[in-house]
């Protein structure tokens, strides 16, 4: 699998963006808050800079596992 990731530039519109999930990060860190992937219902943590970047760029949050899965299949 060849998959690029990188971080999103300020003119970055649409795409994928990560949320990390629980069973990889249980106990979270300060400022995130519980979310679920709209793909596959997976307990997720989302935080306000991924919340903007969602309203301002047009990002769809996935859990981790989805956004790579996605990024697979193109």
């Amino acid at each position: 699998m060849n998959v690029r990731i990188e971080p999103r530039k300020p003119t970055d519109r649409g795409g994928y963006i990560c949320m990390p999930l629980k069973k990889n990060v249980p106990e979270g860190h300060t400022g995130w808050k519980p979310a679920k992937c709209p793909a596959c219902g997976r307990e997720c943590w989302t935080d306000p800079a991924r919340e903007l970047l969602v309203r301002t760029q047009g990002a769809i949050p996935l859990c981790t596992e989805c956004a790579l899965g996605k990024g697979e299949r193109k």
